[in-house]
């Protein structure tokens, strides 16, 4: 079978992408139905709005049915308005991906390729996708069924893909969402085999200077 390559793409994206938003500690459960989600989606939108850009450390596991151990991680995400992503993984191996624009320049150890965003389908849908996610728009996309949820100091949402293509690996996303100051700390990727990626989210920084030459294309 062969692998739709932009959509491997948009599944190590997006990630990156929801950190625009915020978290808390999922081994919580006693979460219910949120009682005001028209509030929540306003301090979402304006806590976006506020965000010119990010810079954090991450901790990735990746669960797989055939291995005993989970698979861990770890590398640093920048972010900055307009439109640029830089989601560099650094232990155990080097692997990076850089948005900048309409370009996307994905490297390991051994090879870098670029691609043009405006030119295919796939790549245009990741670069909407991360729009929606910077000015907070996401929450009224097509792309995903939302269910809310909150407990006494934090919130819940469970994003459901619609999108067929998307839907052939990808059946959840999880965000827990910190009452305070609405960023993301942690969240879960659930795909169609049952295997999942958690990522955590810690010293994050907001709004602070960062380099121009982190969004170099080169």
């Amino acid at each position: 079978m062969q692998i739709n390559r932009p959509y491997i793409i948009l599944q190590i994206l997006l990630p990156a992408l929801l950190i625009i938003f915020s978290g808390t500690a999922y081994s919580q459960d006693d979460y219910n139905p949120m009682s005001d989600i028209d509030e929540f989606r306003q301090r979402m939108i304006e806590s976006s709005e506020q965000t010119e850009n990010i810079a954090s450390d991450f901790v990735q596991l990746k669960h797989l049915s055939f291995l005993e151990e989970d698979v861990e991680s770890k590398g640093m995400f920048y972010f900055q308005k307009e439109n640029k992503l830089r989601w560099e993984y650094t232990e155990p191996y080097f692997y990076l991906i850089l948005f900048n624009k309409d370009t996307i320049l994905i490297q390991d150890e051994s090879r870098t390729n670029i691609y043009d965003a405006a030119s295919g389908r796939i790549f245009h849908e990741i670069n909407n996708i991360m729009l929606s996610m910077v000015n907070g728009t996401i929450l009224e996309s097509n792309n995903f069924e939302f269910e809310y949820f909150e407990n006494a100091s934090g919130y819940k949402l469970e994003l459901t893909p619609l999108d067929a293509n998307m839907k052939e690996f990808l059946i959840k996303i999880r965000l827990f969402i910190n009452k305070q100051d609405y960023s993301v700390d942690e969240l879960f990727m659930i795909e169609k085999s049952g295997d999942y990626t958690y990522i955590r989210f810690i010293n994050k920084r907001l709004n602070e200077n960062i380099p121009q030459h982190i969004f170099d294309l080169h």
